[in-house]
């Protein structure tokens, strides 16, 4: 059973007890709240979600961004040399400026799955100490075309170059993308950075296949269940499925709106994952990307066919039990490690056994053709 004490500290500005579980069963369903009791992320832990941007003006993310520390505001000088002028807390790279806000709600949507904080009983996140990066890609339709991989490449680029802990990319392609683009995966991959992605909805496209950028297996793919534990309708699957999560008529925030708002789709699915890994890397930053897919894999509760299957992957994501198998197994005992990026003191538990998108629209794509790079940034050699 999982130790259930709050320890000092850590002790979450948003209670358990405050969640309403016909609301935001999605964290129910994946063990919020013993997992809360060890922590509810490290705010020096960078989520930097690749999406349509993210509304931090609203009231559950005023205070979840992340503010590039070597850049002075509005001052129009790119203080940190980086190619970006005054980019604070990201960049739009639909519009090539400095004000990634949402054009399309659905990177606010999924900012919130991972990081609101509720202090105002509307919704918060499954890691809602940590800090997001808002990296505008979608257009205001919340889609993309063939012309447009250079751009995505350069936001992945951005991310790995600028403090990213974990790249989240809530988006689906039909078609291959271009080879410079899956260089940018490779490059932050080998550079220790968990990316994110989803299985894919988009029936049209083929929905007994992972579609990319999920499809690569630098790249973890999450597809998504139901209320009932099973596979949700309209998710799509294959061998490169490596987690499920609940993704079908799940609540977050919309911008300018201050009542719970619903959607379904794996792009909702897969925001519990890189939250997941968030409170992971709380915990222990120095854990290699190997380890914490392992983690997941080996705390995930098995669905379906016995092991890992096309529908499911390793099975549904189990933060709890993920969490305290970091604590217990790589921490030797202690909610912090010394090699995390927090300064919180290090505190000693008892040991314990582990008990074995769709909004208005689809994210649509062109057929994916090689363009020429507008910006390249240079490849740093360290983070």
């Amino acid at each position: 059973m999982l130790f259930g004490s709050l320890f000092g500290a850590l002790a979450p500005k948003n209670a358990f007890s405050s969640i309403d579980p016909t609301i935001q069963w999605n964290l129910v369903d994946v063990g919020i709240e013993n997992a809360w009791n060890y922590t509810q992320g490290n705010p020096d832990i960078v989520v930097a979600v690749i999406d349509s941007g993210i509304d931090f003006t609203h009231q559950d993310l005023e205070n979840q961004s992340w503010t590039n520390p070597n850049e002075i505001p509005g001052n129009g000088m790119d203080d940190d040399n980086n190619g970006y002028i005054d980019d604070i807390v990201g960049w739009d790279f639909r519009d090539d400026d400095n004000d990634p806000s949402p054009g399309h709600k659905h990177g606010t949507f999924v900012a919130g799955l991972i990081a609101a904080d509720d202090d105002n009983d509307i919704c918060v996140g499954i890691a809602p100490n940590v800090k997001l990066m808002s990296l505008r890609f979608l257009d205001d339709q919340n889609k993309f075309g063939g012309e447009d991989w250079d751009i995505f490449e350069e936001a992945i680029r951005y991310a790995t170059q600028n403090g990213g802990d974990i790249i989240h990319m809530s988006i689906q392609a039909c078609g291959i993308p271009p080879n410079p683009f899956y260089d940018a995966i490779k490059d932050a991959y080998e550079m220790g950075i968990p990316i994110v992605s989803v299985t894919g909805n988009i029936p049209t496209c083929g929905k007994t296949m992972v579609h990319y950028p999920g499809n690569y297996t630098e790249v973890i793919a999450v597809s998504a269940t139901n209320q009932t534990r099973g596979i949700a309708s309209f998710s799509c699957y294959g061998g490169q499925n490596e987690i499920s999560a609940p993704g079908d008529n799940v609540f977050s925030i919309y911008p300018d709106t201050w009542t719970p708002q619903t959607g379904s789709g794996t792009s909702f699915s897969a925001p519990l994952v890189s939250g997941a890994i968030a409170l992971i890397l709380s915990l222990n930053h120095s854990l290699s990307i190997e380890t914490v897919r392992s983690i997941l894999h080996e705390t995930s509760i098995d669905l379906g066919a016995t092991g890992k299957d096309s529908f499911f992957g390793y099975g549904l994501l189990n933060v709890s039990a993920a969490l305290e198998k970091v604590v217990i197994e790589y921490n030797k005992g202690k909610i912090n490690s010394n090699e995390t990026k927090s300064s919180t003191s290090s505190t000693t538990i008892a040991s314990s056994t582990i008990n074995g998108s769709i909004l208005s629209g689809i994210i649509g794509i062109l057929t994916p053709t090689i363009f020429l790079h507008k910006r390249r940034l240079k490849k740093s050699g360290n983070r």
